[in-house]
């Protein structure tokens, strides 16, 4: 494990202990989960996730989950954004949409981007259960 700040990319591609845990000639799978979703638009997370996916060779894959206030009633993102109003990290819910600008130029792994819960269910259910995230797995062709 290396620790890092998402927002400096650059930094957690350079820095030592990543390179010496990480052979980047080879395919490997970088998870950004449960992070993205405390990082302002403002601090450029596109940016962020595209210089890390730009660095990774052919084969790699990107995982990735986000909050979002899709399929949720808007007082359950209020309460989650005010569960986080005084804490050191604000939350920042987005679309699916949103969410799958980080997947832009990857093949996204079936089922897609959908709602964790949907993402290899134990038991698959007519009313499967909902969670406030989004996940993914994308695929660099």
């Amino acid at each position: 494990m290396a620790q890092g700040d998402l927002r400096s990319p650059e930094a957690i591609l350079a820095d030592t202990d990543v390179r010496q845990l990480i052979d980047f000639s080879q395919p490997v799978a970088v998870l950004i989960v449960a992070v993205l979703h405390f990082v302002a638009d403002a601090d450029r997370p596109y940016e962020a996730v595209r210089t890390i996916v730009d660095a990774l060779p052919s084969g790699s894959y990107l995982v990735l989950s986000q909050s979002t206030p899709d399929e949720v009633p808007d007082d359950v993102t209020v309460a989650m954004k005010d569960a986080y109003s005084g804490a050191s990290a604000q939350v920042f819910p987005r679309s699916s949409e949103e969410i799958a600008r980080f997947f832009d130029g990857l093949e996204l792994v079936d089922p897609g981007l959908v709602n964790v819960t949907l993402w290899r269910p134990d038991r698959p259910s007519d009313t499967p259960r909902r969670s406030l995230i989004y996940g993914g797995v994308g695929l660099k062709p």
